[in-house]
């Protein structure tokens, strides 16, 4: 019975259960669920703005060893790569997702049911993301630069909140995540849309995966200048590193793997010592790709259209500065996302259930993509920083 413990699982059966009980259920026996899952992803909002401040300081403060210019060299090479992949999910989605999806917009409205809420509790929010992330920030800049005898009860503070926040997610949240789901399915399976939601997606999830690994195998010519041999040799050397990220779902667990990988890759185990633990949780080709890409997909399949260029700017930023604060826990990599997608992209709290669910369920693949994708990143960084001169 040990599988059972894989979210994986967990949220599969949930949706199967959704699916068998829903046709037994009176509306306000649904409408119960669905209300139970509105408050779960409410008392999420609450406690988020301390999960972000957390991890984002934690993140800086990993920094203090390393030279200022060099930290700061790959946090904008980071944000730059992050930018750069939920730019290109927005181009591919404005050439395909409308042929590929925009049908399922008619099945949607016509089958759109209202569910009532039941209750709701005032959590109101102490704090917004925003301003934490900012916080964040600041101080953990601030710890990264001042003398080591006067930030070492201050990093003991941030370490201590992010251990806290981590138990929080884990012992929280991850555990009622099929409850939180159970509802969201029961509400699309009596409105009729979750299995056009469904069936639409599946060409989705072919689109997203050919563009993730294409745009993996790139990064990986563009690291090796371009050949094809040494392309080969340097992804047969990720491989353990692919497969423990793909068994574990956790980039952390695999890291081990991918730095030994990454060493022999570029051949310069300083650098990789460096780059690849502090870029494990913050720079993640996968989740940009996918989550960008799911997230447009969903706006077509509601009837809402692709947002504007500029309106999805605005979505860039934000995403590149809250993924300093993902998690490393199963479906870290979109809670923090969620709030981002829903204020700047539009998603209503069934399209962000959805995006949390389908990302989850794709957990596995998607953390192989982002270890895979680390490790091209190293060596691609490795080149520009030795090419400008500030890695010597």
């Amino acid at each position: 019975m040990k599988y059972l413990k894989n979210t994986n699982i967990q949220l599969l059966i949930a949706l199967v259960l959704a699916y068998v009980l829903q046709p037994f259920l009176s509306v306000n026996a649904v409408a119960f669920f669905y209300s139970l899952s509105l408050a779960l992803k409410d008392a999420l909002m609450l406690i988020l703005p301390l999960l972000i401040f957390f991890y984002v300081a934690a993140a800086l403060t990993s920094f203090k060893k390393a030279a200022p210019l060099m930290v700061l060299s790959l946090l904008v090479l980071v944000v730059l790569s992050n930018a750069l992949t939920v730019l290109t999910a927005y181009g591919v989605g404005i050439l395909t997702l409308q042929r590929i999806c925009g049908d399922t917009v008619i099945a949607l409205s016509s089958n759109s049911v209202q569910i009532p809420i039941l209750f709701k509790f005032p959590l109101p929010q102490l704090i917004k993301n925003e301003w934490a992330l900012i916080t964040g920030i600041l101080v953990g800049v601030s710890c990264s630069i001042i003398p080591v005898n006067k930030r070492e009860s201050i990093v003991e503070f941030i370490q201590s909140g992010k251990t806290k926040a981590t138990t929080v997610l884990k012992k929280g949240f991850i555990p009622i995540l099929p409850l939180y789901v159970l509802g969201f399915g029961m509400k699309l399976i009596h409105n009729g849309s979750l299995s056009t939601l469904l069936h639409s997606y599946s060409k989705v999830f072919i689109l997203s995966s050919t563009l993730i690994f294409c745009y993996t195998m790139l990064m990986y010519l563009i690291g090796t200048g371009m050949s094809v041999q040494k392309t080969l040799a340097s992804i047969k050397n990720m491989f353990p590193a692919l497969l423990t990220g793909f068994s574990t779902m956790s980039s952390a667990i695999a890291m081990p793997m991918t730095l030994a990988a990454t060493e022999k890759n570029i051949k310069d185990s300083t650098y990789a010592q460096f780059v690849v633990p502090t870029t494990a949780n913050i720079h993640m080709i996968g989740d940009g790709l996918n989550i960008a890409f799911t997230a447009l997909a969903l706006l077509v399949m509601s009837g809402c259209g692709l947002p504007s260029f500029d309106v999805y700017l605005v979505f860039v930023m934000y995403y590149c500065l809250a993924k300093f604060s993902s998690a490393g826990v199963p479906g870290g990599g979109v809670i923090v996302i969620l709030p981002v997608a829903e204020k700047y992209l539009g998603l209503n709290a069934d399209l962000t259930s959805l995006l949390a669910t389908i990302y989850i369920l794709q957990d596995s693949l998607l953390t192989s993509s982002n270890v895979m994708a680390n490790g091209a990143f190293a060596m691609i960084t490795h080149k520009i920083l030795k090419k400008i001169g500030w890695k010597e």
